[in-house]
């Protein structure tokens, strides 16, 4: 296995670590999400795990032969993902601090319309390139997205209650 593969999983794996630590210590109540200092942290974090991301899945080194229809279907769920995560996020125009229930656009059908996009492009991305080993690691990703979004439905539970529970059942994930 190539060192700068190996390099890129170590990085990408790093950067899931902190964004779950930082997520289950604001669960604790230990850091302020309103610290901009920490914001940013986190931020770059997060960008850095996406920029090994994308670099791995091309760089891997278990990487199978896929038809062309699944790789350009792949292709399309990745694109789509992509669509998801950054019109999620213009719309919330942020990351964190969102001072209200958010249950339009996106939002009206989807209640986390980033997280099922970042879901979409780690399978869609992976499964283009063919890159078995970057899908293992992708898979990790998945299941901490599927922590996050687990514990971000219990606090918008706590402070939302009823309406919050109405608009889990007219939307899905």
């Amino acid at each position: 296995m190539e060192s700068s593969y190996l390099v890129l999983v170590v990085c990408f794996l790093v950067c899931l670590l902190v964004r779950t630590g930082y997520e289950l210590l604001k669960e604790a109540g230990k850091v302020n999400p309103e610290n901009k200092l920490l914001l940013a942290f986190i931020f770059t974090a997060m960008c850095a795990l996406w920029v090994c991301w994308f670099s791995l899945c091309p760089l891997d080194p278990s990487q199978v032969y896929i038809p062309d229809a699944v790789r350009w279907g792949a292709l399309g769920l990745f694109i789509l993902g992509m669509v998801l995560a950054v019109g999620a996020l213009l719309q919330l125009r942020g990351v964190e601090n969102i001072d209200h229930l958010v249950t339009s656009g996106l939002f009206a059908r989807i209640r986390h319309p980033m997280y099922t996009g970042f879901i979409l492009w780690i399978l869609g991305w992976s499964t283009y390139h063919g890159a078995i080993a970057s899908l293992s690691a992708g898979l990790v990703c998945i299941a901490n997205i599927l922590y996050w979004r687990r514990l971000e439905e219990t606090r918008l539970l706590a402070r939302y209650g009823e309406t919050y529970r109405q608009y889990q059942q007219t939307t899905w994930f």
